[in-house]
């Protein structure tokens, strides 16, 4: 085994068997790690009024209080404490129970070395993230006073830092990240720690702009320059004069309409389309796209020097699974909105939940969640946030399959077909409801669908 870093990790036993209890603490220490021994629920309990303790391991079946008595009491009094439960093959079933009432796991008896290693390790991972929600509770108005964007880890913390030190300047910043991931809101940070701050962020969705209206809707057009025009009409960019333009899903663009981009990112200059007067604008540019724009240039649908005018600054933002620790705090973030927003006290988020949450795949990242804690809240009685609160295929899609009586861990790519696909089925084979449920694009559903069905089509094959 191994302290994991951390030698002043403290652990009780509690058991009332004395050799038992005494053994284990003599290994544990051992391993490094700061354990003390008790031998029954009574004195658990006294132990830790006076002393701080990261995580206790109880016998199931103790003389007066059980261990299922003792894992409710810390539950309810010292919920960062985490519990593992001991217990022999034929109770099972009441480990079971044990888990359910707030044990994070149970280990077999007699004790194998290696099967306590695992154990702790998980365990103690887990408490360090409980801890850490109660935390994030504290930062989390802190947070919303100065920017939306949330997240401590380090990943996060880099964009976080990047986007200070850029925000300042004028050049062109290209935002990379799966759908969902936050990169409008990176670009709203930007615009509101810069200079120009007071004038207007003008956001384009150039996915949603069909290609024959992309050069109209940006650049404008004058009356008569085509059917429909029917009077003079300003463009995006003019809109955008002295403040900052976000033109998100940028790869969407027609290579005419990127002609034109690149000729006002080079000297600021634009013609609305059917005009001859050339107007000179004062723009800053940022740019989001969840495609490889890297591949679209060698497949020339996406002009190669467009893409280095705009990969001044590139930023890259992680997908969501990447990203785990930072959940609840953004999981705490939509409660607390949604919450306000239908005059409800914001509700806690059970164990069970944080668990199901952390282990999920996240297909649709953040807005994925953001959906995901709406629908808690909306369906939330009693202020507290519980797996039945939740969609019915994110409770079968834990991220384990069971085999002949083994459990076996699926791959992230694996759960995310499973997901998508079921979601796919509860909704009527419906892709519009399907990914707005996911938080996904219908280009990036229908994608994935193709991928899924060539997979299929190939081992049929096969």
């Amino acid at each position: 085994m191994n302290a994991m870093d951390d030698s002043m990790v403290r652990i009780l036993v509690v058991d009332d068997e004395v050799n038992q209890t005494d053994s284990l603490v003599i290994l544990l220490r051992r391993e490094g790690f700061k354990a003390e021994g008790v031998y029954d629920a009574g004195q658990a309990m006294s132990f830790l009024r006076q002393q701080d303790i990261d995580l206790v391991i109880t016998d199931l079946k103790m003389a007066g209080h059980d261990g299922i008595w003792l894992t409710e009491q810390i539950r309810r009094n010292y919920p960062e404490v985490v519990v593992l439960v001991l217990t022999a093959y034929g109770t099972i079933e009441t480990a079971v129970r044990a888990v359910k009432s707030g044990a994070f796991d149970y280990i077999l008896k007699p004790i194998q070395p290696e099967q306590l290693r695992i154990a702790l390790e998980r365990s103690l991972k887990w408490g360090k993230m409980k801890r850490k929600v109660r935390q994030l509770e504290d930062q989390l108005q802190e947070r919303h006073s100065t920017h939306k964007f949330l997240g401590n880890t380090p990943a996060i913390l880099r964009v976080l830092h990047l986007v200070d030190r850029i925000a300042g300047s004028d050049s062109t910043v290209l935002i990379s990240g799966e759908s969902g991931t936050g990169k409008e809101l990176i670009a709203e940070m930007i615009h509101s720690k810069s200079l120009r701050r007071e004038l207007p962020l003008v956001i384009v969705n150039c996915g949603a702009l069909p290609e024959t209206l992309q050069e109209s809707e940006l650049f404008g057009h004058v009356k008569g320059s085509f059917t429909g025009a029917l009077r003079d009409k300003k463009g995006l960019l003019t809109e955008a004069d002295g403040g900052s333009l976000f033109l998100d899903e940028v790869g969407e663009l027609s290579l005419a309409a990127q002609v034109k981009l690149l000729r006002f990112l080079e000297n600021g200059e634009c013609r609305m389309v059917g005009s001859t007067i050339m107007e000179t604008l004062d723009v800053r540019v940022i740019a989001a796209t969840n495609r490889d724009l890297e591949k679209s240039v060698r497949e020339g649908k996406f002009r190669e020097d467009l893409f280095y005018r705009l990969n001044v600054i590139p930023i890259s933002v992680p997908p969501l699974r990447e990203i785990r620790d930072d959940i609840p705090l953004i999981a705490l973030s939509f409660l607390d909105e949604f919450s306000n927003k239908m005059n409800k006290k914001t509700p806690r988020i059970s164990e069970g939940c944080l668990k199901l949450l952390h282990e999920h795949n996240w297909p649709g990242n953040v807005r994925e969640l953001r959906n995901l804690m709406e629908r808690a809240v909306v369906v939330d009685q009693d202020g507290v946030i519980k797996l039945g609160d939740f969609p019915e295929q994110m409770h079968s899609l834990g991220g384990e399959i069971v085999e002949s009586g083994i459990k076996k861990r699926l791959s992230l790519r694996k759960l995310e077909k499973m997901y998508i696909l079921s979601t796919l089925e509860e909704c009527g084979g419906s892709r519009k409801k399907t990914g707005q449920i996911l938080g996904i694009t219908k280009a990036t559903l229908w994608r994935k669908l193709n991928i899924y069905a060539t997979e299929e089509l190939d081992h049929k094959t096969i």
